[in-house]
């Protein structure tokens, strides 16, 4: 044993069992490099993959994307290893039990004749988006969507002034005060790298920033640790500073207008908040002190939505704004479903949503994330592996677009929701077609620029061929800066006060039920966010 023969032994059996038939092995084959657009969430950052024999081998941020900026999360640099996941789906399951295409779609058909049917897609405003809406309207079915808690955020903004959820966005970029009331800002909020930029070169290491971000949450996060000021709170009580937040503004006429007053008194504020009457006063003149200002909630809240009313964020530079006039409302998921017969569940929808329904449930997804209470799982195409097109991302304030093409083939029999619908609907429209549709639209308007290699105006392409080749290459139409839009939000009552939404980890709005093993070991060395709980790698 103290001789170098058995060590010596057993380095060359290792060495030569690594060489056997069934073992994989890296691609071999011609390098490139593509641009393209991440489709694990509805942000469509900025990628270039590496490419090796037409399969991929690496993943980076393109620092020349408008909104990304570089920046990626650590999900998206090992996007590429989650295909071959061991959890990856590649057969059809009913009940647990293997099935097939046919059976599936031939229940999906029954139910169809037999009741209702909803479709639910969690990004909305997709070509994708466009069929499941068209196939769930000629079969007197309902589409809905399933928000980011970014979205639900926005969504009193809609309630009040009828412009869609998905027209909104906030405009950071001109604001001078943020306050935000938990929203993980600088801890995966929104565009990984929109706002990290944005601290990093206006804020970060001043003494007197030019962006002032203060931080409202019970407990000390990586993004109150950051920010310029961090105002703890008890848990669940954010509604309740936000009255008293008002009634100081209100009441010391740090706002222009006349509003309703809140339900509870600056007492019962501070005693439900556990921040002091001068506290609250100090705090409420400093947010006023450097306009222009814009509230961010990290979910749905009314209350806390009705400050930006009141600051006049609302159709404002560094508020709330309009970055769209083409886009229309959806039904939100929360609705009730009531009987329906069916339920499709496309696989942008997170795999933590279960809908609340005894319904017959058909889940396309690509990756068993674990317990689930769905009839059908479909295995969906994974990263990089279906066409699809990126609509704006819900945070934005400019409207953007691109297209994310197929770049490499799956290994098994996978099918997206549109390619399961369209064959039991022939004629429902093509994705292709609806992509060209969308560019031709955009082509006419001749507004906005394209970033590829560089910056070009729209109105510089010669034609619509041009301009959707250079989409298919990886480059990104964006569109002007918000304009002067009006909107107006009618705050006749204050807000009744709601329930706080459980506490989320911010990684629950991500698609990919699974983490590739690159992403595990970012999240093991960079401590810069704490790994998502029950995810395995």
């Amino acid at each position: 044993m103290v001789t170098p023969v058995p060590w010596k032994l057993l380095d060359d059996v290792s060495i030569w069992s690594q060489n056997w038939s069934w073992i994989p092995q890296p691609t071999r084959g011609p390098v490139e490099v593509k641009r393209s657009s991440c489709t694990l969430c509805a942000n469509g950052c900025g990628i270039q993959i590496k490419m090796a024999g037409g399969w991929p081998v690496g993943v980076a941020g393109v620092a020349r994307h408008p909104i990304s900026k570089g920046a990626l999360c650590p999900l998206a640099y090992g996007a590429h290893q989650l295909n071959w996941h061991p959890q990856r789906l590649t057969t059809v399951r009913h009940q647990a039990s293997t099935s097939s295409w046919a059976a599936a779609q031939a229940a999906f058909s029954k139910a169809c004749s037999e009741g209702t049917v909803v479709i639910l897609d969690g990004h909305a405003g997709r070509a994708a988006s466009t069929i499941l809406e068209t196939f769930a309207q000629k079969c007197n079915g309902s589409y809905r969507f399933v928000p980011s808690p970014e979205e639900r955020a926005l969504a009193p903004y809609q309630e009040w002034s009828g412009v869609a959820t998905n027209a909104l966005g906030y405009d950071l970029e001109n604001a001078q005060t943020i306050v935000s009331f938990g929203a993980p800002l600088l801890d995966g909020w929104g565009t990984p790298g929109r706002f990290t930029r944005l601290w990093a070169e206006q804020a970060a290491g001043k003494t007197e920033p030019q962006l002032r971000l203060i931080q409202i949450e019970p407990t000390l996060s990586r993004t109150a640790a950051r920010a310029w000021q961090w105002i703890p709170i008890r848990e669940g009580a954010e509604s309740a500073l936000s009255s008293g937040l008002a009634s100081i503004f209100i009441e010391e006429g740090l706002v222009s207008a006349k509003y309703p007053l809140p339900l509870l008194t600056l007492a019962e504020a501070a005693d439900q908040s556990g921040v002091s009457i001068e506290s609250i006063r100090s705090l409420a003149r400093t947010i006023v002190a450097r306009p222009p200002v814009v509230v961010i909630a990290r979910d749905a809240n009314p209350e806390i939505a009705a400050l930006n009313v009141l600051l006049g964020a609302i159709a404002a530079p560094g508020g709330i704004v309009v970055k769209s006039k083409r886009a229309k409302p959806f039904l939100p998921s929360d609705s009730v479903i009531g009987s329906a017969r069916a339920v499709l569940i496309d696989s942008s929808v997170p795999w933590e949503f279960v809908p609340h329904t005894d319904a017959e449930v058909f889940r396309f997804a690509a990756w068993d994330g674990g317990s689930n209470r769905a009839d059908w799982l479909l295995p969906a195409p994974g990263f990089l592996e279906e066409l699809t097109d990126i609509p704006t991302a819900p945070t934005s304030a400019i409207e953007t677009y691109a297209v994310a093409p197929a770049l490499t083939q799956s290994s098994s029999d996978v099918r997206n929701a549109v390619q399961f619908l369209s064959g039991i609907d022939s004629t429902l429209p093509s994705i292709e077609k609806i992509i060209r549709t969308r560019c031709e639209d955009l082509f006419h308007q001749h507004t906005g620029s394209v970033y590829d290699t560089e910056v070009s105006p729209l109105s510089k392409f010669e034609s619509v061929t041009k301009f959707e080749e250079s989409l298919w290459k990886g480059a990104i139409w964006v569109g002007v800066p918000p304009d002067a839009t009006r909107f107006r939000c009618e705050l006749k009552e204050w807000p009744a006060p709601t329930a706080p939404p459980p506490p989320e980890n911010w990684t629950k709005t991500w698609a990919a039920p699974v983490l590739p093993p690159l992403a595990s070991k970012l999240y093991q060395e960079s401590s810069l966010r704490e790994p998502p709980a029950g995810r395995n790698s």
